[in-house]
């Protein structure tokens, strides 16, 4: 922010009551129940680099090419516990009979 803009926006606030406008605000309880977190990965610098251009031949951030990687990653997951206890339950019903 420019400091113009910083100083008109000090004066504004210090020389505004804002009372009305507070005692007509209402708390937002909307929360995001999964929210975004950072969290720090250190990986070889040829393994950034090739993130970084298969990045840039999809013309997206690094970052969210690593995060969709992770995300089809743990869905794949999920597909295979779910085939393979389908799997199992066929094969104890089967065993039952």
């Amino acid at each position: 922010m420019k400091p113009d803009e910083l100083e008109r926006l000090r004066q504004h606030y210090d020389h505004t009551d804002l009372s009305g406008s507070i005692d007509r605000a209402r708390l937002d309880t909307d929360v995001d129940p999964n929210p975004m977190v950072t969290t720090s990965l250190r990986l070889p610098k040829d393994v950034l680099d090739w993130v970084r251009e298969q990045a840039d031949a999809q013309h997206a951030k690094p970052t969210a090419l690593i995060r969709q990687w992770i995300e089809e990653r743990r869905s794949q997951t999920r597909d295979l516990e779910a085939r393979l206890s389908r799997l199992e339950q066929a094969v104890f019903d089967q065993a039952a009979h």
